[in-house]
């Protein structure tokens, strides 16, 4: 049978349970003493039987009357305590006696109360026994009887303890707990307004009202927590929804790197930009993988994580998203953060902000070419060249190497203009441009327009071989010397005049080098045209 969950039902079965536990417990414990001390008090009235007939049995056995003392044993049975009787003279020398009598239930095991007859006359002369066997059965019976009734009044009393026990116990504790409960359960944590202050008796002092009052603190505060925390909770969604729209909606790239580098998360702009169109996932989410100069940009980010720099750096990085070359301006921000726990400088995340400035580079890179280059032969103009000359000489000396500059103007070539046109004069001047960036292609070879017909190529050597330079010089010569085609059936021919000097053994000053190869320039020009001349032979004939 399952037991009702009712606390005031539990409460009063279990009390009803322990009194009648303890009930019966010391009506058994009562019963077992009782019985003892019943015993001892009825066999106690035999042996007070016995001596109150001490005397009168002295005289029959005295007398040795066997009538008397059958009266007196009959008189002794007709008590209910008495089971059986007998009154035994005194033995004889033969081991005899003249009188015996005996009636009732005379078992010899059981414990019997005996007493000593006197003689009437002569003091303590033993002249027989009075012996009396007590019922034990009745003596057993009214015992218990009595002791039933003791228990069962017991009982009683104890069911109606526990009766009035539980009444008040409901009325004192288990009501006000169900009323609590009951207040408890109308309550919806989700629901502030549900949170009504639970009754109680002003004035009250008892664990019930202080418990109470205890209980209505702690909803208030609770009620207030709650308001409050669904209050920010809808301002948080309301601005989670307005981030992740803008997020999402964000025309610039934007991702999130974790220690090592790798993309945890991105928006729809930054996977369009590193994503050929049909292609659903990202080459890679190591980040540094997706653009150009990988060692450069993980070094770059260990600085941005490092305490002691920034916290955000821009750089501007080119790289290939299929057959197609971009520039993105991307803002390295190392993000707070708000842990307890403070991450090690290389656990630092970092955010990144891309913008798509390929237009904007190439414009800059168009606008920069323009102002370096000369626009009609696409070479250095003067003062570029000068500029990226000064820093291939300090390299040169730094390093020990060599910066091998040629001057070179063009002869014949004012006829040409006079003779066809400024357009045929651009053309030879291109053409001219196109030979001499044909020999000198390295990546860190020079190729300079001065001005009108006049040019300068320089060459960063590790080794100075006057030979190899006067080789280099000559078949420039005569690349310079092939005829150029003005139009299908128009063609021309310039020749070309080369003063040559060498850094830093002719000059570790531009300045001077310059002034140095323009006199070895002039000097050709003023002994005949189309020839080379180093400096260091004029140097030597001085």
């Amino acid at each position: 049978m399952k037991i009702s969950q009712k606390l005031y039902i539990r409460v009063a079965l279990s009390i009803a349970i322990v009194a009648v536990v303890v009930s019966i417990f010391f009506s058994i414990l009562s019963y077992y003493s009782s019985l003892k001390e019943k015993k001892n008090t009825n066999h106690l009235l035999v042996q007070q039987l016995a001596q109150t007939m001490e005397k009168t049995a002295a005289i029959a056995a005295y007398l040795n009357d066997h009538e008397l003392s059958q009266e007196i044993i009959n008189g002794l049975l007709r008590n209910d305590l008495v089971q059986g009787a007998s009154i035994e003279g005194e033995v004889n020398p033969q081991g005899e006696t003249d009188l015996f009598i005996a009636s009732g239930s005379i078992n010899k095991q059981k414990e019997a109360v005996s007493i000593k007859l006197i003689h009437p006359f002569i003091e303590e002369t033993i002249i027989g026994i009075l012996s009396i066997y007590p019922d034990d059965n009745f003596i057993q019976q009214q015992a218990q009887s009595s002791l039933e009734k003791e228990f069962l009044l017991m009982l009683i009393h104890s069911i109606i303890i526990a009766f009035f026990v539980s009444l008040v116990v409901r009325k004192w504790l288990t009501q006000p707990i169900q009323s609590l409960t009951d207040s408890f359960a109308a309550i919806d944590p989700t629901a502030p307004e549900t949170m009504k202050m639970l009754a109680f008796k002003q004035g009250k002092r008892d664990e019930i009202s202080r418990l109470t009052q205890g209980i209505n603190a702690l909803m208030h505060e609770l009620q207030l927590t709650i308001s409050n925390e669904q209050e920010l909770r809808k301002k948080t969604q309301e601005l989670e929804a307005k981030f992740r729209l803008i997020f999402e909606q964000a025309s610039a790239g934007i991702c999130l790197l974790d220690e090592k580098n790798n993309i945890t998360t991105f928006n729809p702009a930054f996977k369009h930009y590193f994503t050929m169109p049909g292609e659903e996932e990202l080459s890679s989410l190591h980040f540094p993988s997706l653009l150009n100069n990988v060692e450069e940009l993980q070094a770059l980010l260990i600085d941005i994580r490092s305490e002691k720099n920034p916290p955000q750096a821009t750089l501007d990085i080119e790289c290939k998203v299929g057959h197609r070359t971009i520039w993105l301006h991307c803002l390295f921000v190392r993000l707070a953060d708000q842990r307890k726990i403070q991450r090690d400088a290389h656990e630092h995340l970092i955010e990144v902000i891309l913008h798509d400035v390929t237009e904007r580079a190439e414009r800059e890179f168009q606008t920069r070419f323009e102002a370096d280059h000369d626009p009609l032969t696409d070479l250095l103009n003067r003062r570029a060249g000068e500029k990226r000359l000064k820093k291939a000489l300090r390299d040169c000396i730094k390093h020990r190497h060599y910066l091998v500059l040629m001057m070179i103007d063009l002869d014949k070539f004012k006829p040409i203009n006079d003779t066809y046109g400024h357009e045929a004069g651009d053309k030879v001047l291109t053409t001219t441009a196109q030979r001499l960036k044909k020999h000198f292609n390295q990546e860190t070879d020079i190729c300079i327009r001065l001005g009108g017909d006049e040019f300068i190529v320089a060459q960063q050597i590790k080794t100075y071989d006057k030979a190899t330079s006067n080789g280099q010089a000559l078949a420039m010569l005569n690349e310079i010397k092939q005829d150029i085609y003005i139009s299908e059936d128009i063609k021309c021919a310039v020749g070309a005049s080369i003063g040559i000097a060498v850094g830093p053994n002719d000059g570790d000053e531009l300045i001077e080098l310059m002034l140095n190869v323009d006199k070895m320039l002039y000097h050709v020009k003023e002994t005949g045209r189309g020839k080379i001349a180093f400096y260091d032979e004029f140097k030597a004939n001085k």
